[in-house]
């Protein structure tokens, strides 16, 4: 299936499997889990979540002390 992520105000359609999840994803873009969020539909989801929807979009998040 193919999929339209927007991250960082870029667009990028990449191809994925069917059922694919939220790792899946991140896996493809390089990404680690613990530096992003992933929303799905306006609502973000676990990464172990599937990402079947219309609008998906990666948010880096950053922390410190």
């Amino acid at each position: 299936m193919k999929i339209e992520v927007e991250m960082r105000g870029e667009r990028k359609i990449l191809e994925m499997e069917k059922g694919a999840t939220g790792e899946d994803l991140l896996e493809k873009l390089s990404l680690s889990p613990d530096s992003v969020l992933i929303i799905v539909d306006g609502k973000p989801v676990p990464y172990k979540s599937s990402i079947d929807g219309k609008s998906i979009r990666i948010i880096k998040v950053a922390s410190g002390g």
